[in-house]
């Protein structure tokens, strides 16, 4: 009998956020699978689950490079998969950790689908997580949208310049993978009478996190991969 393949949200960085599913999981699997990059001494889905791991659990890495170049990327998700897909026909059960929410931006996705693609046998269960942006509105208090509002998610700008159409279609925005491009960000939000709407929330939940109410306070900074930005009108500072 094959195993089972699980995508295990394991929600921004709180330990605490973890779900009392995805914690039961982490105790019955056989393997924990965690992505990691070069960039990477320790994976973060990772450090964020080892409080429940049991000592003897086998954690499988599984290098995920930060790129945008497809050929690398698809080698890697290939790769990763043709690493995994031996135990799962072996009968051994299977989990991806993947920060916040399997079905939102993850690597998961692009690993589920090598591997039914591999052997459509495959049993798979998707395990939800707390997102990032969930996390973080939260963390400030903050309704992403209420009543009939839209809500934009934007995973990152390729052109700065689209920002200007998105804030006059949508009152709140979460912007992600902001570091890139902040000072560009700044000087949009500026022009477009919105720099008081927006507060910027970097590493949520974790112990360097912090919460910016004003974003040229950090101008000139190096900002950190792991922050977002919520614009929201009526913002409470």
């Amino acid at each position: 009998m094959k195993g089972k393949f699980y995508g295990l949200g394991v929600g921004p960085g709180d330990p605490e956020l973890l779900t009392i599913k995805a914690h039961r999981i982490l105790r019955e699997v056989d393997i924990v699978c965690v992505p990691i990059s070069k960039m990477e001494q320790e994976s973060l889905a990772l450090s964020i689950v080892k409080p429940y791991l049991q000592e003897d659990k086998l954690v499988m890495e599984l290098h995920m490079p930060m790129t945008q170049d497809e050929t690398t990327l698809e080698a890697s998700w290939s790769g990763a998969a043709e690493q995994i897909l031996p135990y799962l026909q072996e009968g051994k059960q299977v989990a991806f950790l993947t920060l916040g929410d399997p079905s939102l931006f993850s690597t998961y996705t692009y690993l589920l689908t090598r591997i039914k693609k591999l052997d459509p046998e495959i049993v798979v269960e998707t395990v939800p997580g707390i997102t990032s942006l969930a996390a973080a509105a939260a963390r400030i208090n903050l309704p992403l949208a209420e009543g009939e509002e839209r809500l934009t998610i934007v995973p990152a700008l390729r052109d700065v310049d689209e920002l200007t159409g998105i804030l006059a279609e949508s009152s709140n925005v979460v912007l992600m993978k902001v570091s890139r491009q902040f000072p560009e960000i700044v000087r949009i939000l500026e022009q477009e009478g919105r720099l008081e709407d927006a507060v910027m929330v970097t590493r949520c939940g974790q112990p360097r996190e912090r919460i910016i109410g004003d974003l040229r306070q950090v101008a000139g900074e190096k900002i950190d991969y792991m922050s977002l930005i919520i614009i929201k009108k009526g913002v409470v500072r």
